[in-house]
């Protein structure tokens, strides 16, 4: 009510005075009102009584009429307007059950009353929903709501253009603080960052999280049964924290976080300009401390800070004294014939016996890890797009010890063996036009199978015959001609003379 209208009581005094002809002076004195008030009164009865001459002798039915012209006075630019508009107000509403956005469609439609008028007629005239709705009020430190909202675009200068951004915020459900934050995306490492960011500015991390539905968050929305992103389980799970993420289509069940969006929108971005995210950032955190946290909140009627700092912070769990949370991101890959994995445009090893099967990868900062039901079988260092991460024991003992045996590596081993075979393997790897690195591996691997001894032997005949090759030097160690007492004598067969024919008979 207009606090310069009178009270009913004062008005059925004024009007009573006036009923008994009292002057306007004596009754202005005896009410503590002025003149002119007197005189307003004084005339909208006399138009009463013009149209009713019987309401004199009722004041009851007098002042109830005196009630209804005050109320059309007092909602003539309000009411008046919704009432005569009330189709269009009606169709409106029936698309929006949001009062807010309502009011701001009715104010481009030329209404020009408050908000508070807006809820006055809805609640008298506009349907209700069939169901009521119930607001859950909590304990201090027992949940926070979070939620991305879009807010156009700002200019990133690692990419040197405008593009998308969003803001996240996190809203502790007793006191109503937030933490806000801008980013440029909404994938499961920038959402697990933000929770990182929220949690270290609270100084400690609610029970419970109610997030949307969306793909970082929650992989399956269902009733029963949701199934959470996995990264986003991991940082579950190192908080301490449990997701109870909204019913599929309901994003009223964290009306909070929705309000605190909305807030975002309204309060902060209007009539600012950034010149990057960076700035952005900045500004919203000045803005957060000296206006958000600092406002009487229209719900608690409290400032968030005062709940915060009396209620909230001692209630939260702390945070974990271990290292920071070092974001995961998994991915379901399968094994190449190579026995590698892409993940990232990089390439890991994993055990042989994998090859074809499909893994899960889980990579961090620091950490490449890949899984088959649920079992790590390599771990491995982050590499550069294009780069391999390749670990020779994964190949099977018979080619992963020799692919690792570099010119060097073949020298060496062949010295521990003997001189001849050194200059077998020297041979293959430099005194040929063509680098047979496999040949020099796989004379080394016959040692394995004959000894050290007959393959120095069997190395020092080949050298005799000028048969430097892996087949060669194979063929003396079956053979067993490296067993011969005359190493070097020569096995071709030599023809009887028995078997002679004249050169005459050849060419006649």
């Amino acid at each position: 009510m207009d606090r310069r209208e009178l009270d009913m009581y004062k008005l059925e005094e004024a009007v009573k005075a006036l009923l008994n002809n009292k002057p306007i002076k004596q009754i202005a004195r005896m009410q503590k009102i002025s003149k002119n008030t007197v005189k307003k009164y004084r005339n909208l009865l006399e138009e009463i009584l013009e149209k009713e001459p019987a309401l004199a002798n009722d004041l009851d039915a007098l002042m109830k009429v005196f009630r209804d012209e005050r109320k059309k006075e007092r909602y003539s630019v309000n009411f008046g307007w919704l009432e005569s508009n009330q189709k269009l107000v009606d169709e409106l509403a029936a698309e929006c059950s949001n009062y807010a956005r309502l009011y701001e469609v009715l104010n481009e439609k030329g209404f020009a009353g408050s908000y508070s008028s807006l809820i006055r007629y809805a609640s008298k005239n506009l349907k209700t929903p069939d169901r009521p709705v119930f607001r859950i009020e909590t304990n201090p430190g027992e949940i926070a709501q979070v939620d991305f909202g879009s807010i156009g675009k700002i200019y990133d200068p690692h990419r040197g253009q405008e593009v998308k951004a969003y803001v996240f915020v996190m809203v502790l459900a007793f006191c109503r603080d937030a933490y806000y934050e801008i980013v440029t995306d909404q994938n499961i490492a920038t959402w697990c960052r933000c929770h990182v960011h929220a949690f270290e500015y609270f100084g400690g991390i609610p029970k419970v999280i109610i997030p949307d539905n969306l793909k970082s968050a929650i992989i399956k929305a269902a009733y029963c049964d949701p199934l959470p992103n996995r990264s986003y389980a991991d940082c579950a799970g190192h908080y301490g924290f449990q997701i109870d993420p909204c019913l599929p289509g309901t994003p009223e069940h964290k009306g909070k976080v929705e309000s605190g969006v909305k807030f975002v929108k309204n309060r902060f971005l209007p009539l600012r300009r950034f010149k990057d995210v960076g700035d952005a950032n900045r500004q919203l955190e000045q803005w957060n401390e000296n206006t958000a946290r600092v406002r009487v909140h229209g719900t608690t009627r409290k400032r968030p800070i005062d709940l915060f700092d009396e209620y909230e912070k001692h209630s939260l769990k702390p945070l974990p004294r271990t290292d920071r949370f070092e974001i995961p991101v998994w991915k379901q890959l399968k094994v190449g014939r190579d026995i590698h994995v892409q993940f990232d445009k990089a390439y890991y090893s994993v055990p042989h016996t994998f090859r074809g099967r499909y893994v899960q990868a889980r990579k961090t900062d620091t950490q490449v890890a890949i899984f088959f039901d649920n079992q790590l079988i390599a771990v491995h260092v982050p590499a550069s797009q294009g780069t391999r991460r390749t670990n020779k024991d994964h190949y099977p003992v018979d080619m992963g010890t020799y692919m690792q045996w570099d010119t060097g590596r073949c020298i060496a081993e062949a010295e521990k063996i003997g001189a001849a075979t050194e200059a077998a393997v020297r041979y293959l790897l430099y005194g040929d036009a063509i680098r047979n690195l496999r040949g020099a591996q796989n004379i080394i691997r016959l040692k394995g199978r004959y000894g050290a001894q007959r393959l120095e032997r069997a190395c020092l005949r080949a050298g005799h015959f000028q048969n430097y090759t892996y087949g060669g030097i194979r063929r003396i160690l079956e053979k067993e001609y490296d067993k011969l007492d005359d190493l070097f004598q020569s096995k071709l067969k030599v023809l009887s003379d028995d078997y002679a024919r004249p050169l005459s008979e050849l060419i006649s």
